[in-house]
């Protein structure tokens, strides 16, 4: 599995209860976890690890670790965790659903993070593109509520992609993470009367 364009993943340890955020190095079939400590991430030969690569999208793995001291010079913390990747469980695409195109103002959270405003640019049953001038790490979960119909649906997403506008914006691609069933069916219902151009806005 080579990861081209994968800059963060999720760690979970103790039976999956414990959920750890990395930045992650990638060349070819080589990655490398970034450690701001020794004892930070366990050393097990099986562990599960969710990748977010822009392109791929959410690639979900098991994996063996081993930290050892950084020695390589362009990387600026002092411990690392070679990883190899053992098996690939699931391959969530980031695009794979159709979008509708839209421009909506959302309230929007995410953890470490003052509330903050952002303009939802398309959405799908499988995700959420949105602007924002609030800079967000790839990996991270954001938080909005959204009322397509009647009802309104807090939502949650993590953030796959990142684009940087360069006019004090940026833009996210993002994945929903367990919509309930209404919120499932009422995004699709939306979609297709938008793609049917039976809703302007």
């Amino acid at each position: 599995m080579v990861l081209n364009n994968c800059r963060t993943c999720t760690v979970y340890e103790e039976g999956n209860s414990v959920q750890k955020k990395f930045q992650v190095k990638c060349d070819g079939e080589q990655v490398i976890l970034l450690l701001r400590r020794e004892q930070e991430v366990s050393e097990l030969s099986d562990i599960r690890i969710d990748f977010f690569d822009s392109q791929i999208g959410c690639i979900k793995t098991r994996c063996e670790l081993a930290v050892r001291s950084n020695y390589d010079p362009s990387i600026t913390v002092p411990w690392v965790a070679d990883c190899e990747i053992l098996e690939v469980i699931e391959i969530v695409e980031a695009r794979r659903s159709i979008r509708a195109t839209m421009e909506k103002e959302a309230a929007f959270s995410t953890a470490g993070q003052e509330g903050f405003k952002g303009v939802i640019q398309n959405i799908s049953e499988g995700g959420v593109y949105f602007i924002t001038t609030t800079r967000l790490q790839t990996g991270s979960t954001v938080l909005f509520s959204y009322s397509f119909f009647e009802n309104n649906y807090e939502m949650e997403a993590v953030i796959l992609r990142e684009e940087d506008l360069r006019d004090g914006r940026y833009g996210y691609g993002c994945q929903f993470l367990e919509l309930t069933v209404e919120a499932l069916k009422d995004i699709r219902q939306y979609v297709y009367l938008r793609q049917q151009g039976r809703i302007i806005l």
